[in-house]
């Protein structure tokens, strides 16, 4: 279930406890754009860019853009091969 709660720098904090959740958010945005910060369990936040008119994701610090949005739902929720995540939830500020 996402929680939302206010961030610092006014910026929303959204935490999705699953990749369907994540997915369904990020198709929500229809042709929009999003720029986001994902806050991992373990690891550091990074910057990313969403295009829903393109649906991919890039990161902005090396461009890296992602195959598809699966691939970077599960780099987000941190898969194994199988697809299996391997943390309880990803935070991302809007």
């Amino acid at each position: 279930m996402k929680e939302r709660s206010a961030a610092t720098l006014k910026r929303e904090r959204i935490r999705f406890t699953t990749l369907e959740e994540f997915a369904q958010y990020l198709e929500n945005i229809g042709d929009g754009e999003l720029d986001f910060r994902a806050i991992p369990i373990f690891g550091r936040p990074e910057e990313f860019h969403y295009s829903g008119h393109e649906k991919v994701v890039v990161r902005n610090r090396d461009q890296k853009l992602f195959d598809n949005v699966e691939d970077f739902l599960c780099y987000a929720f941190q898969c194994d091969g199988e697809g299996y995540s391997h943390t309880e939830y990803v935070d991302i500020e809007v």
